[in-house]
C-alpha cells in the first residue's frame, strides 16, 4: 500500500510522515510546489500535483493543501480512482462536501476527514468514567486559542480558506455530534472579523439534558483544554488537539473537592487513524466514513447559518 501526500504542509512533516514510517509496508511519494525536494524517506518526489497524481502509483491520496484547495484535489483523486484523505476541513462548504460524497459513493472509493484528535486514548477513558458513573454529563466547556498566525500564513487569507471557523469549528461539531445525544433545543453561535477574516467565535448548543459551549481563537494567548462536568465530578482534559505523541499526558478528575491526576500513557492519534483507513480499504469498508462525513458538514452549516 501507498499514500500520495498532496502538500509537504507542516502537519504533513511534523506528524504525518512520522506516521506513515511507523506502519509495515506503508510506502508515500510526497508532491510540493513550495518545496524543493528533500528526502523524508519517500519512494517519489513530485514537484507539480497534476504529474503526481498522474504518475504515481499510490492507491491513497492525502490531500495537505490550503483549505481553499481540498475540493479541487480531493475530486482529482477521486475522479482518478484513488481513495482520498483530506485533512480538515474537507471543505469550506456543505455543497462541496456534499459532491465529495456522492462522488465517492458512485466510485466505490473511501473518503475521509483527518480529524484525529478523538483518537487519543484520553477519549476512551473520558467515555468510560462517564459509562461508570451514574451522575452523566451535563456540561461540556471546550477552549482552542492560538496566537495571532504570523504574516503570510494561509490561515490569514480568506482567498486560501483562512479564518478561525474553518480551522477549528471542525472541533466544535465533532464534540457536538459524539457527545450531545439527542435533538438540539439551543444554538448560538458568535462570530468576530477583522480585516474581512474570521478571528474567533464562540458557539453554544444544547439538548434537554446536556449544554456545549466553545471558545475558539487565532488571536489569544494558547488554551486547549475540554471540560466535562456532571453534578458530582469535573473532568479536565488539556492538550485534547494534536497531543504530542512522545509523552504522557493527564486527566485531572475532581470529586468533593478532591483532585486525582490520571495519566495517560503517550499515543500517537495518526498513526491510529492512518492505519484504520488502511484496515478500512482493506477490508472494502469504502462507505465508513461517508455518513459522518455529511453529519458533520451538515451541523457545521446548521450552526454556521445561525
Amino acid at each position: 500500500m501507498k499514500i500520495l501526500i498532496l502538500g509537504c504542509s507542516d502537519i504533513a512533516i511534523r506528524r504525518i510522515i512520522p506516521a506513515i514510517k511507523k506502519i509495515s509496508n506503508l510506502k508515500f511519494d510526497i508532491s510540493s510546489k513550495s518545496k524543493t525536494k528533500e528526502n523524508y524517506g519517500q519512494d517519489k518526489w513530485f514537484q507539480d500535483y497534476e504529474t503526481a497524481l498522474k504518475n504515481t502509483n499510490a492507491r491513497i491520496v492525502y490531500v495537505s493543501l490550503v483549505n481553499a484547495h481540498h475540493f479541487i484535489y480531493a475530486k482529482k483523486a477521486l475522479n482518478m480512482n484513488k481513495h482520498v484523505i483530506v485533512d480538515k476541513p474537507i471543505t469550506i462548504s456543505l455543497k462541496k462536501t456534499l459532491f465529495l460524497i456522492k462522488l465517492a459513493r458512485k466510485k466505490k472509493l473511501l473518503l475521509t476527514e483527518a480529524l484525529v484528535f478523538h483518537y487519543h486514548r484520553q477519549f476512551e477513558i473520558i467515555k468510560k468514567i462517564i459509562k461508570k458513573n451514574k451522575n452523566k454529563i451535563n456540561k461540556i466547556i471546550m477552549k482552542f486559542c492560538i496566537p495571532k498566525p504570523k504574516k503570510n500564513n494561509f490561515k490569514l487569507s480568506k482567498k486560501f480558506g483562512g479564518g478561525c471557523l474553518n480551522d477549528m469549528s471542525p472541533y466544535a461539531i465533532s464534540v457536538i455530534r459524539n457527545f450531545l445525544k439527542g435533538k438540539l433545543v439551543y444554538k448560538n453561535v458568535i462570530k468576530n472579523k477583522k480585516n474581512n477574516i474570521n478571528e474567533s467565535f464562540s458557539i453554544n448548543a444544547a439538548t434537554k439534558k446536556i449544554e456545549f459551549y466553545g471558545i475558539f481563537s487565532h488571536n489569544s494567548e494558547y488554551t486547549n483544554s475540554i471540560t466535562f462536568h456532571s453534578n458530582s465530578y469535573i473532568m479536565e482534559l488539556n492538550r485534547f488537539s494534536a497531543p504530542p505523541n512522545n509523552i504522557d499526558l493527564q486527566i485531572s478528575l475532581r470529586k468533593k473537592n478532591v483532585t486525582k491526576n490520571i495519566i495517560v500513557k503517550k499515543d500517537d492519534t495518526f498513526k491510529k487513524y492512518i492505519s484504520e483507513v488502511i484496515n478500512k480499504i482493506k477490508n472494502k469498508k469504502f462507505n465508513y466514513y461517508l455518513n459522518q462525513i455529511e453529519c458533520d458538514a451538515r451541523l457545521k452549516n446548521f450552526f454556521l447559518n445561525t
